[in-house]
């Protein structure tokens, strides 16, 4: 079926984050002129003069102050600054440049340098020193192709390259990782006590050389929607913060009328005045479905809401959308860069989808991945820093909860929530 323009209009508002509405109604409001963008609502946070009228001068002044704020340094830009006041050749700094577009925010490759290299025709005389280059800047770590690699780097920089530290790290990773210290101290000719000694100096070093420069430290996200708690009750609203108020002028209306005997300029007007009404009527219809969408969410998540994030629930789109009589498809863009504030944090409508891990053999209760990841976070968090939980201890810690997890499972949730190995937790 061939949707409407009306429809195809809704479907673009709907999938449109609000800075994607914010320039789309600051493009509808140049091209149509009958278009008018209304001033904001009444509100205790709008600047007032002194009979206390809202005072849009002031709001203006201040909104454009917040415009003109400079955005925080990211980690490329910060390595990429380096690199060009390196004085490298020429050639050089050019593969450096090119490498650095394939790092990611913990300042790791997320594949092979040598396969970057490759795909970019990059010669080994241009890419080997600039990839050395790489790892020689601020902070200490980054151009590494995993977290081992990284602790090696940071170790070299502390001019620890030749330490039992650094010895353990390269040649006995796993035994490390895994606090064999005995296994680790017999194959160097060491005793366990100096192994666990030198393990422990891996608490200096970071796991996430570019955890300063995180997207998540440097964008603050305006929420879409607000979740209140009122006892066991939960309410969600719009907060409306960064939707276009728009009207049609009342000049165009009269307008039309003033020029009815002139046919080229009603039928211009009109057509004005029906896709500006189209567009408006586009906004509030997205506003409507995605509060109908996070409220089905909101409905079904309740636990999460009530008692945190380790209490989420596994939860499909097809049953969001047979809630709220839409398609799958609508659902998908009405949670797509839709955020959500409650009182455990700011969250994408996204996020709230979870597949189901069964948890007790036997029955009980399905959980969904994020709730276990969000366990394992609560346990470690609680743990004696002297005496860190190892997979194992968090594998019976978790099934004492009756969540039944394989360890090779907690191992992957701990790496996705960026935790270090018990080893490397560790402190004295």
């Amino acid at each position: 079926m061939v949707a409407t323009a009306t429809m195809q209009q809704f479907m673009r508002t709907l999938l449109a984050t609000n800075m994607d509405l914010r320039l789309m109604a600051d493009e509808a409001l140049e091209k149509n002129p009958v278009l008018e963008e209304l001033p904001p609502p009444m509100s205790e946070d709008l600047p007032a003069d002194s009979e206390g009228a809202p005072n849009y001068e002031a709001t203006r002044r201040h909104d454009l102050v917040m415009d003109n704020l400079v955005s925080a340094e990211t980690l490329h830009d910060h390595l990429e600054a380096q690199v060009r006041r390196s004085a490298l050749p020429p050639e050089t700094e050019a593969a450096a440049l090119c490498l650095l577009e394939h790092l990611n925010d913990r300042g790791f490759f997320e594949e092979p340098p040598e396969r970057i290299a490759a795909e970019n025709a990059l010669p080994d005389s241009a890419w080997r020193p600039a990839l050395a280059a790489i790892r020689d800047l601020d902070p200490a770590g980054v151009g590494a192709v995993d977290l081992q690699e990284s602790l090696l780097l940071q170790l070299d920089r502390l001019g620890e390259s030749r330490s039992l530290t650094a010895e353990l790290v390269r040649r006995h990773w796993e035994a490390l990782a895994t606090h064999r210290y005995a296994e680790a101290a017999a194959a160097l000719g060491r005793t366990e006590a100096q192994v666990a000694a030198a393990a422990q100096r891996l608490a200096r070093l970071t796991p996430d050389p570019g955890a300063a420069f995180a997207p998540a430290e440097r964008n603050v996200i305006e929420p879409d929607l607000l979740v209140t708690r009122d006892g066991s009750e939960l309410r969600v609203e719009l907060t409306g913060t960064g939707i276009p108020r728009l009207g049609i002028s009342e000049q165009y209306r009269n307008m039309l009328a003033d020029y009815a005997d002139r046919r080229d300029v009603h039928s211009y007007l009109t057509r004005c005045i029906r896709e500006g009404k189209d567009f408006i009527k586009a906004i509030g219809d997205r506003q409507q479905t995605v509060l109908r969408v996070a409220q089905a969410i909101v409905a079904r998540q309740k636990p999460f809401f009530l008692k945190g994030p380790q209490a989420l629930q596994p939860l499909r789109m097809e049953e969001i959308a047979e809630a709220t009589g839409v398609h799958t498809s609508t659902i998908s863009r009405a949670v797509n860069g839709k955020y959500l504030r409650c009182d455990y944090g700011v969250f994408e409508l996204r996020s709230f989808f979870a597949a189901a891990l069964p948890a007790a053999e036997g029955g009980g209760e399905v959980l969904s991945a994020n709730s276990v990841q969000a366990a394992i976070r609560a346990l470690i968090a609680a743990e004696n820093p002297a005496k860190p939980l190892s997979d194992a201890k968090l594998e019976a810690a978790l099934a004492k909860q009756g969540i039944v997890v394989a360890r090779r499972t907690i191992a992957k949730y701990r790496e996705k929530l960026k935790i270090l190995p018990a080893s490397l937790r560790k402190k004295i």
